[in-house]
């Protein structure tokens, strides 16, 4: 639901690395309850223990997130194609860090770097009865098969979470 996501992003099964909330951007309380379904979803993204990583930005008809480091700078974009199957991963200097393709049930994606070479996989997993019976909450794992920039790390990973934002919104 719009105003409320909430992901925890882990390295393993139990170290916790990050947590991207959804933020109101400093609105009132009757403000972000009115706004629930605004055009704009925007999500801090923090260490584990609360320092500011980068804020994630997806506008609702848009086929594009940005990617904002602590001090305003753009760390780059994730672009979505018409499909939900393909997303272009774009640096701050708006270079093509790398694609990602999926297939057709949009729950398996390969990820490659600009010149082809093979960075990972990003997959809708299974979370379990409890989770996957009970809550609308989805479970994504990102696995990395070679050396990638740390930006390119960094846009890979937050694209699981656009990734969940866009095959909810409507299109």
């Amino acid at each position: 639901m719009a105003g409320r996501a909430s992901y925890q992003i882990f390295r393993g099964k139990r170290d916790l690395v990050a947590v991207a909330t959804e933020t109101t951007e400093g609105r009132s309380r009757l403000q972000a309850v009115t706004k629930m379904m605004s055009d704009t979803r925007v999500l801090a993204v923090t260490t584990a223990a609360g320092e500011p990583m980068l804020t994630l930005v997806k506008r609702s008809g848009e086929w594009v997130a940005e990617l904002i480091d602590p001090a305003g700078a753009p760390i780059g974009q994730i672009r979505i194609g018409g499909s939900r199957r393909h997303y272009t991963l774009v640096d701050g200097q708006d270079q093509v860090a790398g694609k990602a393709v999926g297939n057709l049930a949009v729950n398996d994606f390969s990820v490659a770097g600009a010149n082809g070479e093979r960075y990972g996989r990003l997959r809708k997993t299974w979370a379990g009865p409890w989770k996957e019976w009970f809550t609308s909450a989805d479970h994504y794992s990102v696995t990395f098969t070679g050396p990638v920039p740390p930006r390119s790390r960094t846009l890979i990973v937050m694209m699981a979470i656009v990734l969940d934002l866009a095959r909810y919104e409507a299109p």
